[in-house]
């Protein structure tokens, strides 16, 4: 019988009754544990099904004989060691653009709250009521407010979440730059006019950054003084990437300083502290952040499909298939 061990929620996994491959063992295991128990919980796994974020280290995975594949629930993986999996014959794998849809959509409602300047209207009326009401009126009279359709967006990172914001965008009427390592086809540039730029230029140039790229060694701290430096005073940092991109500490100091706004949905670490600096703002810092507690991607509708997804790898593995979306290089 095949194993499938599963350290995501269970309530995510079970509350859509999407139908799992019959005759299997699928157990939820304690997670999170120490890598001694999870490797007890995990040692005869036929599959790992781990969410985007669960770590999996090369002392466990080197203790994982009977293991064909590591799924992850997302699009992450970035917590699981690639390497370690490679050499013991296992697929890694996630579920790249399941989500592209929702995240660009949150990215879009950042833009727009941050752009309108929502946070702060919203936090001034809901404590003082009328009084707020009327002087959050003539704060707009006076600094005035911009459409998104007059303002220069710069997305870096252009992948399936990059894409489908581009596709949104359109509708808007935007002027669209963008960043990425691997520059899109001349057609598509075409299409959808976009102008290809150096992360420079972008970050000179662009009324709204958007970061749409995974962890890697060259994309932690992409935002940091000297970038910020960089911007255009009342830029707006739209991060619904990974926390990892933004120095948290140079952020707030911008924040509090009036010279950016910020619409976050991830933050580093996660789960946060009490004392992260994105915490303890300023009242001024805290009028210029829009925030959401990592939910870009969790829509009823991305999960269905990421357990569809997931589930129809698990089989094609099974019945010695190569399955999609390989991330570990095998």
């Amino acid at each position: 019988m095949t194993k499938v061990k599963i350290s995501c929620n269970k309530n995510i996994i079970e509350r859509f009754g999407v139908e799992k491959p019959k005759g299997w063992d699928f157990e939820y295991i304690n997670y999170p544990c120490s890598d001694d128990e999870l490797i007890d919980q995990c040692k005869d796994a036929d599959i790992i099904f781990c969410g985007p974020v669960d770590f999996y280290r090369r002392n466990i995975i080197e203790k994982l004989d009977n293991c064909k594949l590591i799924q992850s629930l997302g699009v992450g993986f970035d917590k699981i060691d690639l390497e370690a999996a490679k050499e013991k014959g296992i697929f890694v794998c996630n579920n790249r653009a399941v989500n592209a849809v929702p995240v660009a959509e949150l990215a879009l409602g950042h833009m727009i709250s941050c752009l309108r300047r929502m946070p702060e209207a919203d936090a001034k009326i809901k404590a003082k009521g009328v009084d707020g009401f009327n002087e959050s009126f003539k704060e707009y009279q006076v600094k005035g407010q911009s459409e998104l359709g007059s303002r220069t967006i710069g997305l870096v990172g252009l992948g399936a979440i990059g894409k489908a914001a581009v596709k949104m965008l359109k509708a808007f009427g935007c002027e669209i730059i963008y960043y990425d390592v691997f520059r899109a086809s001349e057609e598509f540039e075409l299409e959808n006019n976009l102008t290809f730029c150096t992360y420079d230029e972008l970050i000179s140039k662009a009324d709204i950054i958007s970061y749409h790229v995974p962890v890697l060694e060259n994309t932690i701290n992409m935002v940091r003084k000297e970038t910020i430096a960089k911007m255009k005073d009342d830029a707006i940092i739209i991060n619904v990437a990974r926390g990892e991109i933004i120095n948290n500490e140079d952020l707030a100091e911008a924040l509090n300083n009036g010279k950016l706004f910020a619409g976050l949905d991830v933050i580093a670490p996660e789960p946060p502290s009490a004392d992260h600096p994105l915490f303890n703002l300023t009242e001024a810092g805290k009028a210029r952040l829009s925030i959401t507690p990592h939910i870009a991607g969790t829509t009823d509708d991305a999960f269905i499909r990421m357990s569809e997804w997931s589930y129809d790898n698990m089989v094609k593995v099974m019945n010695g298939e190569r399955p999609n979306n390989v991330v570990n290089g095998l």
